[in-house]
């Protein structure tokens, strides 16, 4: 008997995985680990805009965290990480918080900022943002500028 393959299922899995934003398994690296929390990144998410380094990150949380909304409470998030290597700083583009770890449960909790309201925030070395910002600096997928231009 001979065995039919049908590939067109694998065809549409392998599209999925290729499109942005959509995978079949993220990988996520662990870069800073606490007593109080642990930050792993997907390092499929690291890009350059501009100056920057931009890239998406996972917080699991020991103790639940304080959410927006009246009694609720989070172990995990996930967020997108606006990051200036050359003055060590980082601001969120989005958040989306989960109540239970590795953004499980739904979300209670989602805030976007745009360019012209990043909260820009120190990373310095030795801290949670400190170690996303070397991370994200030292595997960033092209050199980038000294300074811009101007």
């Amino acid at each position: 008997m001979k065995h039919r393959i049908d590939f067109s299922h694998a065809a549409a899995l392998a599209a999925l995985a290729l499109a942005p934003g959509i995978g079949l398994a993220q990988e996520w690296v662990s870069v800073a680990k606490t007593d109080t929390q642990e930050a792993l990144v997907d390092p499929a998410s690291l890009t350059i805009s501009g100056t920057m380094v931009e890239l998406r990150a996972k917080q699991n949380f020991a103790a639940p965290q304080a959410a927006a909304k009246k009694n609720k409470t989070y172990l995990s998030s996930q967020s997108t990480y606006r990051v200036d290597c050359s003055g060590r700083k980082v601001a969120y583009k989005e958040i989306e918080a989960f109540p239970e770890a590795d953004l499980q449960g739904k979300a209670v909790q989602k805030a976007k900022f745009y360019e012209n309201n990043l909260q820009w925030m120190d990373a310095p070395a030795d801290t949670v943002f400190g170690e996303l910002l070397d991370y994200a600096c030292e595997q960033a997928p092209a050199s980038l500028p000294a300074e811009p231009p101007g």
